[in-house]
């Protein structure tokens, strides 16, 4: 009998099971049914921000960055504050970026406009000829998707956390309302408590024991560049098309714009992507058509109606957590989940009024929240 089984094996898995470990809760297991990170988080850019536009996002991933920053002093993860720089190139978007700001000073958010010489100071190679402003995160920034779970999971491994890599959760037992444990095939592992963390992945697992989330995965892509010096710090956004590019460790950059999908679709490379991606970002960085691109490929946004999470109880099942539909901002909000949904499971309670915002019963009952920041 576990204390806990958690489904799934990407940064929220693991950043969930880490954080359980720490507080001796018992005897902990992770499942999933690829590799570690297999899902969204090694198919993601890795970037943080706390600069949205709903209460329940800052106030959460203002917490989620001060736990990213201990990661980094503890374990080593690489983590860096290089900032989120928003580019408009109208005043049009300079407005809607000015709107934003003021709703990040009202939860002490200290985003701020920029001219074209800071610009220059953190984003050299950015051609600034067409911007007609910009606004800067300087609490936002960057990690290692890779490091984070495989630094963490070593971690867990040290605290006796156990894995079962390569092995599918098919079916939640639930009996007289009370999740019971887990069905892998033939298998079942009994376990007082159960989350739900497999991402897209969740929706087919939970249609399966007669629970349905608003959750649709939509295919998103990306494409990475070869490596160069310094070129930019932050991660740059387009406020026309959303689109975002950044710097990694390494020096190649790693480019994601929006292109029309249907929901469950394949995750394949599109040559439109493509297409699209450069020539947004050509129009800012200069340089871009002769450079080679390495590799592109597409993973999922687990979209929810509001573009939040759902998180904890599965009512009015009894034992039952969830942690999915981040719409693309999972793998940021991975060390507050963590803590929210271990204080759930612990004390019966979320650590903070804003993650208790964010359960499945707000769409029932009509309190969904609104985002207008999405980006990617």
């Amino acid at each position: 009998m576990y204390d806990v089984v958690i489904v799934g094996g990407g940064i929220i898995g693991v950043s969930l099971a880490l954080k359980l470990a720490e507080q001796s809760f018992g005897k902990i297991l992770v499942v999933e049914k690829d590799y570690l990170g297999s899902g969204s988080t090694f198919r993601c850019a890795g970037g943080i921000r706390a600069s949205f536009t709903s209460r329940e996002h800052i106030v959460l991933m203002k917490r989620s960055i001060e736990l990213w920053a201990k990661l980094k002093e503890k374990l080593g993860v690489k983590y860096s504050r290089s900032g989120y720089l928003w580019l408009a190139s109208s005043e049009e978007e300079l407005e809607r970026i000015k709107g934003y700001m003021r709703i990040h000073h009202m939860f002490g958010l200290e985003t701020r406009l920029v001219d074209e010489n800071f610009v220059k100071e953190i984003a050299p190679h950015v051609d600034t000829s067409r911007m007609a402003g910009a606004l800067f995160d300087p609490l936002a920034g960057k990690a290692s998707p890779f490091d984070s779970v495989y630094k963490q999971f070593l971690a867990t491994k040290r605290l006796g956390v156990e894995f079962l890599v390569g092995r599918e959760v098919t079916r939640i037992d639930v009996e007289g309302g009370v999740a019971r444990g887990v069905e892998m095939n033939s298998e079942r592992v009994e376990a007082r408590n159960i989350v739900v963390a497999a991402g897209a992945y969740s929706v087919h697992l939970l249609e399966k024991s007669g629970i349905r989330i608003p959750v649709t995965p939509v295919s998103h892509h990306a494409a990475i560049t070869e490596d160069f010096g310094r070129l930019f710090d932050p991660l740059i956004i387009d406020v026309a098309s959303g689109a975002y590019a950044m710097q990694t460790f390494r020096g190649n950059v790693l480019m994601g714009v929006d292109v029309p999908e249907k929901p469950f679709g394949e995750l394949d490379v599109k040559l439109v992507f493509l297409e699209k991606v450069v020539t947004v970002w050509s129009k800012w960085l200069k340089w871009l058509p002769n450079v080679n691109i390495l590799r592109s490929w597409s993973g999922y946004y687990e979209m929810t109606p509001d573009h939040h999470p759902i998180l904890g109880p599965l009512t009015p099942i009894e034992s039952l957590f969830i942690a999915t539909g981040f719409s693309g901002h999972g793998f940021m909000m991975a060390p507050v989940v963590a803590e929210e949904i271990t204080s759930w499971i612990v004390s019966g309670k979320p650590k903070s009024r804003e993650a208790g915002n964010l359960v499945l019963s707000r769409f029932e009952e009509g309190k969904t929240i609104k985002e207008l920041a999405v980006i990617g």
